[in-house]
């Protein structure tokens, strides 16, 4: 039987409406992808941004700024050019490696059922047979959601960097506090990337999601 707005209304119903939603879902070389863009475009791309921002204000003010306010401006074009990169890297190179669907895979779930398929992803607990398609579909859209973040992450701290080198005002402290979470939570994402990564690989052949 049928639910309100047409979400199922029982548990099989539930979990095939999921399995419907993960056939066909896979991973085609994000990793490779995310590598690409930090060994060559990221490392390119801030070196080049760099100097160009600190050369461009140097031409514009003259003597009127010291070679931190310099470096400063070199890094805050730096961060404007990570975030516009990693948004293009997403659509030119990101979005082709993956097949993630349009609609999250445990919509139809409960908030016990979807706790119980991320502790399966995490390997604190073994994966059910039955939950295997599901679980593979939430690995994949969960790569492909930490990718975007992964691309886009330093462009906040690069723009922060500026405030640092005015250790004259108050502000300085507030953005280094601000890069020190910005750090830790590419941290935290670079780790869940790779767990969802080892789970595919893990079980790779266990279940036909395509």
């Amino acid at each position: 039987m049928s639910g309100i707005n047409g979400l199922p209304g029982d548990g099989n119903d539930r979990w095939e409406q999921a399995r419907r939603r993960a056939r066909g879902l896979a991973d085609y070389g994000l990793g490779q992808a995310v590598r690409t863009y930090y060994t060559i475009y990221f490392p390119v791309g801030l070196a080049a941004l760099i100097v160009l921002g600190a050369v461009a204000a140097g031409l514009t003010f003259g003597d009127e700024l010291g070679w931190p306010e310099l470096i400063g401006f070199g890094f805050l074009l730096a961060g404007l050019g990570a975030m516009a990169g990693g948004l293009i890297y997403n659509s030119k190179r990101l979005s082709p490696a993956v097949e993630a669907g349009r609609v999250g895979v445990v919509l139809s779930l409960e908030d016990d059922e979807k706790k119980q398929i991320r502790r399966e992803l995490l390997g604190k607990e073994p994966v059910l047979p039955e939950h295997l398609v599901v679980a593979r579909g939430v690995a994949v859209q969960t790569r492909k959601v930490l990718a975007l973040q992964l691309v886009t992450l330093p462009a906040l701290p690069l723009a922060f960097i500026p405030q640092v080198f005015r250790a004259d005002t108050f502000l300085w402290w507030l953005a280094a506090l601000a890069i020190v979470f910005q750090t830790l939570a590419a941290v935290i994402a670079v780790r869940q990337f790779r767990q969802a990564g080892r789970f595919l690989a893990q079980t790779a052949g266990k279940a036909n999601i395509r």
